[in-house]
């Protein structure tokens, strides 16, 4: 919905308003929404397939906090991130499919 037609839909129902007053409405209801999307969470399943090291994300992804795995005795175990995320281990690619390093 475009600011246009919310106006609109505001008018229709009140009359017509201020642009002031209009503009006030439309900030309080993003700093509303903004509070509750920063800390929005969601938890996802996906099934490890034998020899493969990446895995595709959503679109919608913007930080992984967490990744556990679910060992032979069904529990599941956190994997640690790397202590410097800027640096990739050696030979840590995808380029070839054979590589498990």
């Amino acid at each position: 919905m475009k600011v246009k037609d919310l106006i609109q839909q505001v008018e229709y129902l009140m009359g017509r308003q201020p642009e002031r007053y209009m503009m006030q409405l439309i900030n309080d209801g993003l700093m509303d929404m903004s509070g509750k999307i920063q800390h929005h969470t969601a938890q996802k399943k996906q099934n490890l397939t034998s020899k493969q090291r990446w895995y595709p994300l959503d679109d919608n992804v913007i930080d992984i906090t967490r990744v556990e795995i679910l060992d032979t005795d069904n529990r599941y175990v956190m994997i640690p991130k790397l202590a410097d995320p800027h640096k990739l281990l050696k030979d840590d690619s995808d380029d070839s499919s054979d590589s498990l390093t």
